[in-house]
């Protein structure tokens, strides 16, 4: 497995160019290769800085499926949603070009999270066995190290099998989200992490450190070919 290195920033907007740089630059290999790359987005301030700097790379984006890392479980329309959120920054912009997979909302059709979440996986055609799910996966960060709606010490962060799962009792709101596992997560050719501010230092350390993900799941957080941490000098601060 390669080893996780991290690259640091001036500031946020510097580390979202940063990532949104390697973010295309992955893209294109993989394009050129194979015809088509597979692209995990995430939330969250600095995620959706990274998303705003990607939307202005030179990718083929009608080659590019799109994903994203997890979901808040409400209404279709509700501002809290990450895809309400990413598409005013990235996905409105690639417009039809991209394939994109957004998360079941809350209402007619679903009012269980975890019918939700099988439903989802149902309805995609993912590679089986080990094969990669995404040629990049890109993540966010809390203090306490979760990435997507993987929490410490939760039902989500301990599945070993399936792919996505629904979380309830989430430890900050909405209470009821959807999430990709660590088992999907791993199956990135390149994991780019993004975190900003002394509040994830100790969650960077742990990470890099290889901790245990049950502890702080960003240290499970690991790519077949890469793992790359872009951070500000806060964030990166509590690195030896």
């Amino acid at each position: 497995m390669p080893v996780s290195r991290h690259l640091v920033h001036e500031d946020a907007e510097a580390l979202a160019e940063a990532a949104a740089l390697a973010t295309a630059g992955h893209l294109n290999e993989r394009i050129a290769a194979a015809g088509r790359a597979t692209l995990s987005l995430t939330g969250g301030s600095v995620g959706v800085k990274t998303a705003a700097a990607l939307a202005d790379s030179a990718v083929d984006w009608s080659r590019v499926t799109i994903y994203l890392g997890d979901e808040r479980f409400v209404p279709a329309d509700d501002p809290e949603r990450n895809d309400g959120q990413l598409a005013e920054v990235l996905l409105d912009a690639v417009g039809d070009r991209a394939t994109v997979h957004r998360w079941p909302a809350r209402g007619e059709d679903f009012d269980d999270v975890d019918a939700a979440a099988e439903a989802f996986l149902a309805a995609r055609d993912l590679p089986s066995g080990d094969d990669p799910l995404f040629d990049v996966t890109i993540l966010g960060m809390g203090p306490e190290g979760h990435i997507d709606s993987l929490f410490p010490h939760t039902p989500a962060i301990a599945e070993t099998d399936r792919l996505a799962v629904g979380v309830r009792d989430c430890p900050k709101p909405p209470p009821e989200r959807l999430t990709f596992t660590l088992p999907a997560v791993r199956r990135s050719r390149h994991v780019i992490i993004v975190a900003t501010g002394d509040a994830k230092a100790r969650a960077v350390a742990e990470g890099l450190g290889g901790a245990d993900p049950a502890d702080w799941p960003v240290a499970g957080a690991v790519g077949t070919e890469s793992t790359t941490y872009h951070l500000d000098g806060p964030a990166a601060s509590m690195v030896s």
